[in-house]
């Protein structure tokens, strides 16, 4: 079992970061355009919208590190983001 750091509930080493990323819907036309934050192998944090609409699952893009894959929401933030997990990472 992974050694809990800091008093810090996660396993995982997370990468801060502030990259831009991209929600696709149902092979929508369009692109909700958000912000990624704290990177690790399996999860990261996204902001910079109204994602109360959004589903649990969607497509997320992150052009600058040429990412793409379906995604889970595990948690909705309080401040309007949300926390998802990589589903290929499972």
């Amino acid at each position: 079992m992974a050694e809990l750091k800091n008093s810090d509930r996660r396993y995982e080493a997370r990468m801060s970061c502030y990259m831009r990323g991209e929600i696709w819907i149902n092979n929508s036309l369009e692109a909700i355009p958000c912000e990624v934050h704290d990177i690790s192998q399996k999860g990261m944090r996204l902001t910079g919208g109204n994602f109360k609409a959004l589903p649990n699952v969607f497509t997320l893009r992150i052009p600058r590190r040429r990412f793409q894959e379906r995604v889970k929401i595990v948690r909705r933030l309080p401040h309007g983001g949300v926390g998802v997990i990589i589903l290929s990472a499972l």
